[in-house]
């Protein structure tokens, strides 16, 4: 079996790599500067140069392959001009490319994202998309629609995941900015945080997209991601606290004066054109504030996917992790009871 992951320089894309060679897959990654990407080579992975929005590049990694996992994307919160040609129009170029080669199967990556910024108390795949105010959600939902668009007419078998929150060792970014905030006193809760998390462990997840490639019931569909679990963020951030050794927050913003901030810095933020997002904005207030509860019926029924970690579990080796790699929070480091085995 051969596999072409995109975004594998990054934190899902290298997981998936690394556990598709070590299973004895042949895997080649898409990247844009193969220097910067010899840990990969290092792996066993063949690298092919190319932009997301490369026809020519992209012809050429699809070449010769059975199944493209497609990872690769622009995240977070901050202002990109880039967002819509890499999310949208990247899946585009490399839809038609897959389809033009044979590909067995194509794995879109998407989000919990696209079903939108509110309370989600058990919310399933047959919910419809919802637009938000940010341009990350737009997109990935656009591009989602461009993979079951390509299945629906035949013309490709496609599988879209859509996990949530994802954390664990490799994670440069969610994991990170919160342990940022614990340390340093400024993370508060908007409300008592009750609220639920969607959260997934980078093995789980992994094991999923293994599962959307090799599952003939999986063609066609897409399928909600998390650990199934219902944690609170107030669960989920006292055990953090307790494992770095800092004094579990207690501050809370009542939700209506957190929304009025949030607009206010999203305002400012356009009005002055600053490439940095506000400390408070409404792809944190996803985080911060609405239930994120969704069910993963449909993927434990169809594909057998079992989660194996909770946040319990999947906590201590992230710590250590971001321990081994250097990645101390801000004027602080990861104490050794964080550092388990």
């Amino acid at each position: 079996m051969k596999s072409l992951v995109t975004g594998a320089t990054g934190f899902i894309g290298g997981s998936l790599a690394s556990a598709l060679v070590e299973r004895g897959d042949s895997v080649r990654a898409l990247v844009r500067d193969p220097v910067r990407a010899q840990a990969l080579s290092e792996r066993g992975v063949e690298l092919v140069a190319g932009d997301i929005t490369d026809n020519a590049a992209l012809k050429a990694a699809v070449s010769g392959v059975d199944r493209v996992f497609h990872c690769a994307a622009i995240l977070g919160d901050t202002p990109n001009p880039d967002i819509r040609r890499v999310n949208v129009e990247g899946t585009r170029v490399l839809l038609e490319a897959s389809a033009d080669a044979g590909i067995a199967r194509f794995v879109y990556l998407s989000s919990l994202a696209v079903l939108g910024a509110r309370h989600h108390r058990g919310t399933d795949e047959t919910a419809p998309y919802e637009l938000a105010a940010d341009a990350y959600t737009n997109t990935k939902i656009e591009a989602e629609k461009a993979v079951r668009e390509y299945s629906t007419r035949g013309q490709l078998e496609t599988v879209a995941l859509r996990p949530g929150f994802v954390y664990g060792p490799g994670d440069r970014l969610f994991l990170p900015r919160l342990i940022d905030g614990l340390v340093t006193r400024e993370f508060a809760y908007v409300g008592d945080g009750s609220k639920l998390l969607n959260m997934v462990y980078i093995d789980d997840l992994v094991q999923a997209l293994l599962l959307a490639s090799d599952s003939p019931k999986a063609a066609g569909q897409v399928y909600n991601l998390t650990d199934g679990t219902s944690t609170s963020l107030r669960e989920f951030v006292t055990l953090l606290s307790e494992l770095l050794g800092v004094p579990p927050p207690t501050r809370q913003i009542p939700p209506p004066i957190a929304w009025a901030i949030c607009y206010v810095l999203e305002f400012a933020t356009r009005v002055t054109r600053s490439t940095k997002p506000p400390r408070l904005n409404i792809t944190r207030m996803k985080f911060l504030y609405y239930n994120q509860f969704y069910s993963t019926e449909k993927l434990r029924r169809e594909l057998g996917y079992a989660p194996r970690f909770t946040y319990r579990e999947g906590l201590p080796p992230s710590l250590k992790w971001l321990d081994e790699a250097g990645l101390q929070p801000r004027g602080n480091a990861v104490p050794a009871r964080a550092r388990p085995g």
